[in-house]
């Protein structure tokens, strides 16, 4: 029940960091001359940055096996996007480069997740 709750926590967290995350890029595209052609790459580093808040979480909190639960965050991080992203879209079509960039941000779960660990102090 404990390491639920961390996942729980961790995913809030990381859907957090994604929200503030892509509302401060927005002030910045709407105030500043930024290029809209940028959305695609910012997009992809903001929802990196949060799996990997969220592995980086769950690591900490459990202070063991920081890479397999950081994967285990960002496959979840992944998952519900892919559900959002379906439920929001009526032709939602899956294709290779998604599978990439999936298997990218479970990765950087991954890695928070090691990090995690490592930061943790006894």
């Amino acid at each position: 029940m404990k390491k639920a709750t961390y996942f729980l926590k961790a995913l809030g967290y990381s859907y957090l960091v994604t929200i503030i995350l892509v509302l401060i890029y927005n002030l910045v595209l709407t105030y500043t001359s930024v290029s809209a052609s940028t959305i695609p790459l910012m997009t992809s580093i903001i929802v990196t940055l949060s799996i990997a808040c969220a592995g980086f979480y769950i690591g900490y909190k459990n202070g063991y096996n920081g890479f397999l639960y950081g994967i285990l965050a960002g496959a979840l991080y992944v998952l519900l996007m892919i559900i959002m992203y379906f439920l929001a879209k009526e032709n939602f079509k899956f294709e290779m480069n998604m599978l990439y960039k999936m298997l990218l941000n479970i990765l950087s779960g991954g890695i928070g997740g090691i990090i995690g660990v490592n930061m943790k102090k006894d």
